[in-house]
């Protein structure tokens, strides 16, 4: 059994290291018809095997604080586990080997759901500003959704959706008689999303929708529109739209993220 736990330690120490020197030492405990099975790819062979160790996904998951469980054996099974961080898009990771003699001829590589997330109080952040503000030049526009009287939800790419204060998000509807301006009063939820999945980046807010008459509120929601909106409206006809925010969840560089207003849930 000294020999599988050495095989398990080797293959642990092979995810996700610098060099190749480690995922090739692993190369020795693995039959030639070796096979790997992940959430993020398959390997049927030794050097398909070896590859698959330097998986970036799993190599940035476990390289993230991974905490690992310490090997338990099941006949000819041995179990490893590693726990992740409550920002992390995974709970954690479940390795299960199986072996030939000494040797490993597969491995079932299986992620957890995430855990809950701590919400903290809600607030823009820099970069959920950033991703708002710049979602249309970046070709990730945002989409925004409500529903109707008969309990219809409508969804729709709103180019003008941006930050307007700390615990807030505003847009200019063109139309002032368009189904988003006409159902809020009424019904004034929506949620808003934004997906960038090249920079792996989603956010999805919660909040209350409200049309705003103010001159002041207005033009501070017109010019802070991008121009090619303003140019589909240039005489100002449409309506003001403020959105406030109860919650804000998904991830981005920093993890996952959860935020709630004080007395929401």
């Amino acid at each position: 059994m000294t020999d599988r736990f050495a095989a398990v330690q080797a293959y642990v120490a092979a995810l996700g290291a610098e060099d190749d020197s480690a995922a090739q030492a692993i190369g020795g405990f693995f039959v030639d018809h070796v096979t790997i099975q992940t959430n993020f790819g398959q390997a049927r062979d030794r050097a398909a095997a070896v590859a698959l160790l330097r998986e970036p996904r799993t190599a940035a998951l476990v390289a993230s604080g991974a905490r690992w469980s310490p090997p338990t054996a099941d006949g000819d099974r041995i179990m490893v586990t590693a726990t992740l961080a409550d920002t992390a898009p995974f709970g954690g990771l479940e390795f299960v080997f199986e072996f030939a003699d000494d040797k490993i001829i597969r491995v079932e590589q299986q992620t957890f759901p995430p855990r809950a997330l701590a919400p903290r109080p809600l607030r823009l952040t820099q970069e959920i500003v950033a991703a708002v503000n710049g979602a249309l030049d970046n070709q990730t526009p945002m989409l925004i959704a409500y529903l109707d009287g008969q309990e219809q939800i409508h969804v729709s790419f709103r180019g003008t959706i941006q930050a307007y204060a700390d615990d807030q998000i505003a847009l200019w509807a063109r139309d002032p008689e368009g189904g988003l301006p006409r159902n809020i009063a009424a019904r004034p939820k929506v949620t808003l999303f934004y997906h960038d999945p090249g920079r792996r980046t989603s956010y999805t807010f919660y909040g209350r929708a409200r049309v705003v008459a103010e001159a002041a509120a207005r033009a501070t929601i017109f010019e802070n529109s991008h121009p090619r909106e303003q140019q589909t409206d240039f005489r100002r006809r449409g309506v003001a739209i403020v959105v406030d925010l109860d919650k804000i969840e998904g991830r981005d560089a920093a993890g996952r993220l959860l935020m709630l207003r004080d007395g929401a849930e």
